[in-house]
């Protein structure tokens, strides 16, 4: 049951990376040809506190990490550590789709370089067995 869990979020995780690659280079080549550039500098401001808080809030504050009482029965762990995991990547992606619908809006390169550094935090998500299986290990209670 571990490893299928772990196959499926690795599975996820790389199809996560993959359409942000393709989105990013899509979006890149598209905006820069049709969409005459938009000045706001407001918009900026707030799109990199967004997105540097959202990926240190999620990449610190999200981290799945079980209690002991989570750990007494193992599926309940699993889906714990699933659930958080998910939560995790899917707030990461959420801040690139944020920065990608800013550059489509406004043609700033800047939310392309934010949308970068958004990509390389989606590699600090990438699911790690031997934590999966730490963390979901059972614990006796007697």
């Amino acid at each position: 049951m571990l490893d299928k869990t772990f196959k499926v979020s690795r599975i996820i995780y790389f199809l996560c990376v993959i359409v942000s690659v393709c989105g990013l280079i899509y979006n890149f080549l598209y905006t820069t040809k049709y969409i005459t550039i938009a000045e706001n500098p407001i918009l900026e401001r707030w799109a990199i506190i967004i997105t540097l808080a959202g990926i240190y809030g999620a990449l610190r504050l999200l981290h799945p990490k079980l209690k002991n009482p989570d750990r007494e029965n193992l599926t309940i762990a699993v889906k714990k550590y699933i659930t958080k995991y998910y939560i995790r990547l899917g707030a990461v992606f959420a801040i690139y789709m944020f920065n990608m619908l800013c550059f489509s809006f406004t043609g700033i390169k800047n939310f392309i370089y934010l949308s970068i550094i958004t990509i390389f935090a989606m590699f600090l998500c990438a699911p790690n067995k031997k934590h999966f299986e730490n963390e979901t290990k059972y614990i006796d209670q007697a």
